[in-house]
Order: C-alpha cells, then structure tokens, then sequence
C-alpha cells in the first residue's frame, strides 16, 4: 500500500471519529486491527464495531466518484456486536461525505442485487452528485451521512 493511502485511510479514521464525538458517542480504537478499526458506545446496550473505508474521489462531469474495496467474508460473517461501515470520501481539501452503512444492508446490496462483482473482494464505485448517491445503478442516497443508520439497518427500519 503507497504511503500516501496509509496516510488518508488514519486521516478517514479520524474523520469519522469526529463525526461520532459530536454525536455523543464514545469511541476506542483497539490496540491491534484485527479487522474493527473502532468500537463504539451510546451506552452499554448499544455497542457497534465500525470499519472505515476511505479514499481520494476522482472528479468528473458534475460529479465526482469514491472507489472502495471490501472483503467478502467481512461483509458476509455476522457478528456481535454488529459491524457498520463508514466510508468517508476526501473532496478538494475536506471531507466531502460520508455514507454509513450497517453490514447487513450491504450484504442485502451485494447478494440480492449484485453490488460489487463477484469473487474474494467487493469492488464499490460510488458516484456523488450535490443531490444523488449511485453505487452501480443503486441509489445509495439514504447512506449519505446517515448517522441515524447506527441505530440499527435500514432495512429493519423499513421492515417496522
């Protein structure tokens, strides 16, 4: 990995640590990454373990586009407590967006409408506009800054 991405993936750490804090949510990063690059606490009821994804977007016409890649097994393995991720996107000097992801809805995109490709990885590409959040033809704009989405799945939120 070039030195310039270990650099902007602990920047993207931090990022999103900032996002939590002013959300009043305690935060540890564990010693040893071994696969959760936070745990994190409203109260000891609920406890989330994030994955944080970051890149550099690329610019294009009247938007500009995130790449991500994304093991298999972490997206597919259920665990307690539950795994959010959180990719947090880099945009002319600030962080442009993030989109919160509980891993049981991105598992409902890869496998029910083949987000990502098949094999050992997930491939994301993720187009951004001002107003639309597109992820290989999905609308992915409920995950823009979606906070919320750490109170539980989106799906089981539509589900109730």
């Amino acid at each position: 990995m070039a030195r310039r991405d270990l650099f902007t993936g602990r920047a993207g750490e931090h990022a999103v640590i900032s996002q939590l804090l002013i959300r009043e949510w305690q935060v540890a990063a564990p010693e040893v990454d071994i696969g959760d690059d936070l745990l994190i606490a409203m109260d000891l009821a609920r406890i989330l373990r994030v994955q944080v994804k970051t890149c550099r977007v690329r610019e294009q016409r009247n938007s500009y586009v995130g790449r991500f890649r994304l093991s298999v097994e972490q997206v597919a393995r259920p665990s307690t407590p539950e795994l959010v991720f959180v990719f947090a996107l880099y945009r002319n000097g600030t962080w442009a967006d993030f989109l919160v992801i509980p891993r049981r809805d991105l598992l409902d995109e890869t496998t029910l409408h083949n987000v990502g490709g098949r094999g050992a990885h997930i491939n994301l590409y993720i187009r951004l506009t001002d107003t639309t959040v597109q992820c290989q033809n999905r609308d992915w704009s409920h995950f823009r800054n979606a906070w919320t989405m750490l109170s539980g799945s989106a799906s089981a939120r539509r589900a109730a």
